[in-house]
């Protein structure tokens, strides 16, 4: 199965990568509206680190860079600064990509935390956001949750692009 997942084309998915950026970038809007953007990890760079894992022919960074200025306009931040985190994070991932995709999904989801710690310091030092009492925890745990998150969007995706591989 996993020689199965090593030969896979982003082109065989194309539709399925395209429609998944969208949908988590209409959650990320939804989370920036429901005021709970400090916990929730940032779903369209989570998506991009799967796929960038997943599918080896090509490097996603210009996805991460155009995703990263949605993230912008989305956050209504200086334009380029999230599409430089995303493309910084993007190619952390690519760097290890091939190992990570060894782990099971268990240690993935812990490696998924520290890419996400890693995002959560540079948008911290980046942007300086103004924390107060409670806030300070909801942004430092998003991490935490990214642990959790992660299996469940591994298997759903996982799923969803060996059947449109298969079609």
């Amino acid at each position: 199965m996993s020689n199965k997942l090593f030969s896979l084309k982003t082109s065989q998915a194309r539709w399925v990568i395209l429609i998944s950026y969208i949908i988590a970038l209409a959650f990320d809007t939804i989370a920036l509206f429901g005021h709970s953007s400090p916990v929730i990890p940032p779903l369209t760079l989570f998506f991009l680190l799967y796929w960038c894992a997943n599918f080896l022919d090509r490097t996603h960074l210009f996805s991460a860079f155009l995703l990263g200025l949605l993230a912008d306009t989305l956050y209504q931040t200086t334009l380029g600064s999230h599409a430089l985190l995303f493309s910084m994070i993007t190619f952390l991932m690519i760097r290890h990509r091939l190992r990570f995709k060894g782990y099971p999904v268990w240690q993935q989801a812990f490696l998924i935390s520290l890419y996400m710690m890693s995002y959560q310091l540079l948008n911290y030092l980046f942007f300086s956001p103004v924390l107060n009492g409670n806030e300070i925890v909801q942004y430092w745990t998003m991490p935490a949750l990214s642990i959790l998150l992660w299996p469940v969007l591994a298997y759903s995706l996982g799923k969803i692009s060996h059947t449109a591989a298969d079609d």
